[in-house]
């Protein structure tokens, strides 16, 4: 199943305040990645992450 908004999805910490972190945007990048960018509501700090899909082979 590949589900667009996976519960893993939200769950980053801040390394600085140790809470769990808001996703703020989800943008392509040119070579059809997604670039996360989470945002912790404590101190502000700012994490992005470069999501990769995994595809399933295709059968022959």
């Amino acid at each position: 199943m590949n589900d667009d908004r996976s519960p893993l999805l939200t769950l980053m910490s801040c390394v600085s305040c140790n809470i769990t972190m808001r996703l703020e945007t989800c943008s392509p990048d040119s070579q059809g990645k997604e670039i996360l960018q989470y945002r912790c509501g404590e101190c502000g700090r700012i994490e992005r992450v470069l999501l990769i899909r995994r595809t399933w082979p295709a059968q022959s």
